[in-house]
């Protein structure tokens, strides 16, 4: 994997520098073991419970994320080879100094949302944040396990959940984006930029991949109903999503590096390292 990760390195076009942000306790740290599994860094058997990026004693005790880290994973889609450095941050509000500081190094981000709690204070307060770097988002609504086992959703109304917390969602990016970025920004589950699952369960979907392999939410339900929830890791893995996710909606570096420079660096963009570093040029 090395010698293909330095060769993506000079490839800016198939980079993706990528946070992942939630609310405490809505899943971002078993989605990202989730991610280090797919890649081949975790085994099966440990994503979703080692949390790998929780490195720290005290957030392994604690069962939160203190300090932002981050991994370069590699991954592959339409036979081609992407780069993502993956940056997993803190979601309790006590951290949220590490949250701005791990929005500065990121182009995209991945919003996780539990979809029993919906959007939560923090939510919105991480949405904001990384809005306000002109950091593109994505949306992961987690723990659809729960809209089944807990509350006996029927399909139609885990349907009619989701479909609100992708409008409350859309209403902070109305809210908070520049005007320039509300319209191409905004969350639509028919183009993938919204994905669904159980990140604990490991399985997740988009609307595509429903479509294509011709399912119906009542499969899931089924599923679970009978004890089968192991099946549904295997015939919807959940990075299949989450990787189209961030390779057709996320930014490369320089794509993001023309709208964020003035953002992330106070010199004089009429310089001549202003113009290299809008180019995203060494």
């Amino acid at each position: 994997h090395l010698n293909e990760i330095l060769a993506l390195m000079d490839d800016q076009n198939k980079i993706r520098n990528v946070g992942i942000v939630a609310h405490i306790d809505h899943g971002k740290t078993t989605l990202s073991d989730s991610l280090l599994s797919a890649s081949g860094y975790l085994s099966e058997e440990l994503a979703g419970s080692v949390r790998a990026l929780d490195y720290l004693e005290e957030e392994q005790l604690r069962g939160i994320t203190i300090k932002a880290a981050n991994i370069s994973l590699l991954f592959n889609y339409n036979a081609n080879s992407y780069l993502v450095n993956l940056v997993d941050t803190p979601g309790h509000v006590d951290f949220s100094g590490n949250v701005t500081r791990a929005l500065r190094v990121i182009d995209g981000v991945i919003i996780v949302v539990d979809s029993v709690e919906g959007v939560m204070a923090q939510t919105e307060t991480v949405t904001r944040q990384a809005l306000s770097e002109n950091i593109k988002p994505v949306l992961f609504i987690n723990k659809i396990d729960r809209l089944i086992n807990e509350l006996k959703l029927s399909e139609h109304e885990i349907q009619a959940r989701l479909q609100n917390i992708i409008i409350e969602f859309n209403s902070l990016i109305e809210l908070y984006s520049e005007d320039r970025f509300k319209s191409n920004w905004k969350i639509n589950p028919l183009n993938g930029s919204a994905f669904f699952g159980s990140a604990l369960d490991r399985w997740g979907f988009n609307y595509e991949i429903f479509s294509k392999r011709n399912l119906k939410f009542k499969f899931i339900i089924e599923k679970y109903k009978n004890n089968e929830k192991a099946l549904l890791k295997n015939t919807l893995p959940i990075h299949e999503p989450v990787i189209q996710a961030i390779v057709n909606h996320l930014p490369s570096p320089k794509e993001a590096q023309k709208y964020r420079i003035d953002k992330i660096w106070p010199g004089s963009l009429d310089s001549e390292a202003g113009d290299y570093l809008t180019k995203c040029e060494s």
